[in-house]
């Protein structure tokens, strides 16, 4: 990789400093706690995702004592590592410098990827491995040696161990490599195939988990998501994109990959890559989001693709050369979308201080460690033996894990979720256990179904400011039955019969978003 320019590696620097005390203080959400509770069980597969966040977050935890700076450290130290990524990629693909800084730049001022640089999630290894693979891709088709295919399928296969959103790279580069006549050549050469056996073995251990698992992972991505519908999202998902990516950034994106494939279709093998790198994605996500409820960030790595795209296009002539309109207008862009991820930032910073609790989007997570204890001894007093806490969400169980560090006896009591692959049913036979609601969320479970027998206990009371801003609603499940509970119907409302107000539902239940 050619040399980064001193001022960029700077900037990287402090971006990262910034990260990582903003990581410092901004508390986990529901999500990373829950993989900071994979950290804890390492395995080959998960029933959301595969295993690679899991991992990274059990190396981080081991090297940072708070969990906090761990987890999101994770997100911040893979954020500086695509950026780097991304400007080889720009450099060796678009050949020029100016070009391959403003990719950065780009990169790091986009909303969905300026996140991704404080919150860990599967997304986060994904783009670093999605970058690297198209790197090597390239270089493989450029190059002599076939052994480059076997490093781009290596990468390949860690993309799979990141989400299975990879899927869609061979696509990208098997669509290339097929319209661009210099390039057809590989497909009668044994190292593509070679690289492709690769990717596979990487991918492996994935494979091998969901087949002892029966297929769960696979299944829950592919048919079980609780977000399917039969009515799609279309409108919703692209309102969502010009807050992912920026109200005015959005569209340039878009357009900088038609652009690109306009010239590509027309002979030039940079921009055919660049184009492929990203369309087949965004397509297929749109596709979905005709059938089911696409979740805005789906498609986010398609448009790593595209902040070289519009940087290549940006840089070509000079600044000082460009039409006054044309000046306005990448000010513009650039200035609505540096506003959103500044109000990212800022949030976890100022928003405690400055926002009123039901403004503040962090204040979801505050006040679980003082909550927990409350729940603990609650739970130690009313117990008539052996016992254990349960939910009916994941992100319930999870920062109640995180919490307790885990010392707790802990599981949901659905069979939808990680927990139940970690538990032993029969083991928990006759028990009581402490029920947890978070008034976030409606009851999406009936316990009577799982306990002898339904008792209501002290809820807790969670206050920021003087101000309620949840209230975690207790119940006993007496003699829990050793089997977990089906969730019920989205348009019921579940009233568990014993329980009284503590638990009653106010909305329609459901399983709850999970994100994939």
């Amino acid at each position: 990789m050619s040399r980064l320019p001193r001022p960029l590696a700077a900037f990287l620097v402090a971006l990262l400093g910034l990260r990582l005390v903003i990581a410092a203080i901004l508390p986990l959400g529901d999500d990373e706690a829950y993989y900071w509770d994979w950290s804890r069980h390492l395995a080959a597969g998960y029933v959301d995702h595969p295993p690679a966040i899991a991992f990274l977050i059990w190396a981080a935890r081991h090297l940072v004592p708070s969990p906090q700076l761990a987890v999101h450290g994770v997100a911040a130290v893979l954020s500086l590592a695509t950026s780097l990524a991304v400007y080889a990629l720009a450099r060796e693909v678009v050949g020029r410098p100016d070009a391959a800084v403003w990719s950065v730049l780009l990169f790091n001022v986009v909303p969905v990827f300026a996140g991704g640089g404080l919150l860990a999630a599967p997304d986060a290894p994904l783009g670093l491995c999605w970058v690297v693979t198209l790197l090597w891709a390239w270089r493989a088709a450029h190059g002599t040696r076939g052994s480059a295919w076997l490093t781009a399928g290596f990468w390949g296969g860690l993309a799979l161990q990141s989400k299975y959103t990879a899927a869609i790279l061979p696509v990208s580069i098997g669509s290339w490599l097929a319209l661009s006549p210099p390039h057809r050549q590989w497909w009668r050469r044994w190292a593509l195939y070679a690289g492709a056996a690769v990717a596979l073995a990487v991918f492996a251990p994935v494979v091998w988990w969901n087949a002892t698992h029966g297929w769960v992972s696979f299944a829950t991505t592919a048919v079980r998501l609780p977000a399917w519908s039969s009515h799609g999202n279309l409108p919703v998902f692209t309102a969502l994109q010009f807050v992912y990516l920026g109200p005015l950034m959005f569209p340039a994106l878009l357009g900088a990959l038609i652009v690109a494939a306009r010239r590509g279709l027309v002979g030039d093998d940079r921009w055919l890559f660049l184009a492929l790198s990203g369309l087949p994605l965004i397509a297929a996500v749109y596709l979905v989001s005709l059938v089911g409820d696409a979740k805005g960030h789906w498609a986010a790595p398609g448009y790593l693709g595209a902040t070289i795209a519009l940087a290549a296009l940006g840089t070509e002539r000079p600044w000082a050369s460009r039409t006054p309109a044309w000046r306005g207008a990448a000010t513009a862009v650039l200035g609505t979308t540096a506003l959103v991820t500044l109000l990212i930032y800022a949030v976890p910073l100022l928003g405690p201080s400055l926002l009123p609790p039901r403004l503040d989007p962090t204040v979801d997570y505050y006040g679980w460690p003082e909550a927990a204890r409350t729940v603990t001894e609650i739970a130690r007093r009313g117990a008539r033996g052996p016992y254990f806490f349960t939910t009916d969400r994941y992100q319930v169980m999870a920062q109640f894990d995180l919490a307790t560090r885990g010392k707790e006896p802990a599981t949901t009591m659905i069979a939808s979720d990680e927990y139940h692959v970690w538990i032993s049913w029969a083991a928990l036979r006759g028990r009581d256990a402490l029920f947890i609601r978070d008034g976030r969320y409606p009851l999406a479970v009936d316990p009577l179904l799982g306990c002898r027998s339904v008792e209501p206990a002290p809820s807790v009371r969670i206050v920021r400011r003087g101000i309620v801003v949840r209230t975690l609603g207790l119940f006993w499940c007496r003699g829990f039955l050793g089997h977990p509970v089906p969730l019920l119907p989205p348009t019921s409302r579940a009233v568990p019969r014993g329980a009284g107000a503590t638990a009653q539902a106010t909305a329609p239940a459901g399983p709850g978003p999970r994100r994939s």
